[in-house]
């Protein structure tokens, strides 16, 4: 600022103080200081509704699931378990009996090969064991399925898709262990 436009306030400084501001300035003042209120959050009736279905619909499907597992269960637990094939297949049973022996063989060798590699040892069993349990969960079915031949075939590429799994966990067992030699 200029000297004497200091001089000037300065000189009549009374005159500037002696105004107040209106009340209006400081209601303003205020306003902009306090929290405004929050806007309450509303559904709209559609929202309510999808949300309604969407919970009507888990409980559905969940309660589905908890029916369906307790009645596989009780039907896996009422069948005989040891369902001879040449009963009700006597020619398809050299074929899957061939199956479990090569299956069996292969298993075995992973089994002498697992000691080197617990833990991939275990991550396969997993997977042939999910496989082995599909098979037994067929054969089970097998006393009581009116189409006996699709019933068949999907149990031989069961035991077909073991023997490949198996052969391929070997196979990276066998690679590994020829990486470490190198």
């Amino acid at each position: 600022m200029s000297n004497k436009l200091k001089k000037f306030i300065w000189d009549n400084r009374k005159a500037f103080d002696d105004a107040t501001p209106s009340d209006k300035v400081w209601q303003n003042i205020e306003a902009a200081f306090t929290p405004q209120k929050k806007k309450k959050f509303i559904l709209t009736p559609l929202y309510k509704w999808s949300m309604a279905a969407a919970a009507m619909l888990i409980i559905a499907s969940g309660v589905y699931f908890i029916v369906n597992r307790q009645s596989n269960e009780t039907v896996l637990a009422g069948k005989n378990d040891t369902v001879d094939i040449n009963t009700f297949a006597p020619e398809y049973a050299p074929e899957m009996t061939q199956f479990v022996k090569m299956i069996d063989t292969k298993q075995e060798e992973l089994k002498q090969l697992a000691k080197d590699q617990p833990e991939l040892y275990q991550e396969f069993a997993v997977a042939i064991n999910q496989l082995d349990s599909s098979y037994n969960t067929l054969k089970s079915q097998l006393g009581v399925t009116p189409n006996r031949e699709m019933l068949l075939e999907a149990m031989i590429q069961n035991l077909q898709l073991q023997l490949n799994v198996l052969n391929q966990q070997l196979s990276i067992i066998h690679q590994i262990k020829e990486a470490k030699k190198i």
